[in-house]
C-alpha cells in the first residue's frame, strides 16, 4: 500500500510539473480555441493525462519484475491496451491540431465526407477510437460476444468524455464519479486499472479545467475515456458495465439528437452538480 501511494504521488507531482510546460507549448504553437464562454484557451491539456499513463505503465512495468505491487496479473492486460491508449491520444491530437470545429457529431462528419469525398480528423479519429477498442476488447475478452460487448463498451466511454468537454469541469467529474462507482464495486479496480494515473492527472488539472482556463481537447477526453472504458471492461462486475452500457448509448443518442447540454439544463439537479466548483 505504502509503494502505491508513492506512486501515486509521484504520478500527481509529474502532472503538476508538466502543466505549466504543456501550457506554455499549446499558447506558444498556437493550440487554442475559444470555450462556450468565448474566451481564447489551450486546447490539448490532456498531455498531462498522456504523461502519467506513460509513468504508469514504465513503474508497472518495472514493479512487476520485481514483484511489488501485486501488479503480475494484470500488467498482460496494461500491456495489451497501451497501445490503444497511445492510437487514441494520437488520432485525438490529430483532431486537436487540424480539425474541422464547424462540423458536429458523427453523423456530421460522416455527412461531410460523403458530400466531400474526403474523409475528416473527426473520421479519422472515430477509426483510431473503434480499432483501438477493438485491439482491447479483444485482448482481454475470453468469447466473442463477451469482446463484441467489451468493444462497443470502451469506444462509447472513449466518445463521452469528449462530448462532455465542452464546460469546464464537466469531462473531469464525470470520471470521477464513474472512477468512484468502479472502486466502490470492486476496490482494487483503482489501484490495478487506469484509474489510476487519470485520478493523479486531475489533481494537477481538475482546477484549471473548472476556472475555464485550458481544456482537455480532443486527445486528452477521448484518452481519458478511454482509459476508464478499459477499466470498466477489466475490474466491474458484468452488472455495472451493463448499466454503464445504457447510460452511454443513451448520452450518445442524446448528443446527436440534440445536445448532452440542454438536457443538462432541463434537469435541475443535474445542473447543480454540472455547474458545481465552476469559476
Amino acid at each position: 500500500m505504502i509503494a502505491t501511494i508513492l506512486l501515486f504521488l509521484l504520478l500527481a507531482a509529474a502532472a503538476r510539473v508538466a502543466l505549466p510546460v504543456t501550457l506554455r507549448f499549446l499558447r506558444e504553437h498556437r493550440m487554442t480555441g475559444r470555450n462556450y464562454a468565448g474566451d481564447e484557451i489551450p486546447v490539448g491539456s490532456g498531455a498531462v493525462v498522456a504523461i502519467t499513463l506513460v509513468l504508469f505503465y514504465t513503474a508497472v512495468s518495472f514493479l512487476s519484475g520485481t514483484g511489488h505491487l501485486g501488479y503480475e496479473s494484470v500488467y498482460p492486460f496494461l500491456r495489451g491496451s497501451i497501445p490503444g491508449l497511445l492510437l487514441v491520444y494520437a488520432v485525438g491530437l490529430l483532431d486537436d491540431c487540424v480539425g474541422e470545429r464547424t462540423v458536429k457529431g458523427i453523423s456530421g462528419h460522416w455527412k461531410r465526407w460523403r458530400q466531400t469525398g474526403t474523409p475528416s480528423t473527426g473520421i479519422i479519429k472515430t477509426a483510431g477510437i473503434i480499432l483501438a477498442a477493438l485491439w482491447v476488447a479483444m485482448f482481454s475478452s475470453e468469447f466473442w460476444a463477451e469482446a463484441l460487448f467489451d468493444w462497443i463498451t470502451i469506444a462509447l466511454a472513449a466518445n463521452a468524455l469528449n462530448l462532455l468537454d465542452v464546460r469546464p469541469g464537466r469531462a473531469w467529474k464525470s470520471f470521477y464519479c464513474a472512477a468512484a462507482v468502479i472502486a466502490a464495486a470492486n476496490p482494487a479496480a483503482i489501484l490495478y486499472t487506469w484509474l489510476l494515473p487519470g485520478v493523479a492527472g486531475g489533481t494537477a488539472l481538475l482546477a484549471g479545467d473548472l476556472r475555464g482556463k485550458h481544456m482537455l481537447g480532443d486527445s486528452g477526453a477521448n484518452v481519458l475515456g478511454f482509459m476508464l472504458g478499459c477499466s470498466l471492461v477489466y475490474a466491474a462486475p458484468f452488472w455495472l458495465q451493463a448499466v454503464a452500457f445504457a447510460l452511454l448509448a443513451a448520452m450518445h443518442r442524446t448528443a446527436e439528437r440534440s445536445s448532452i447540454s440542454a438536457w443538462i439544463e432541463r434537469h435541475k439537479w443535474v445542473q447543480w452538480l454540472d455547474r458545481f466548483g465552476r469559476v
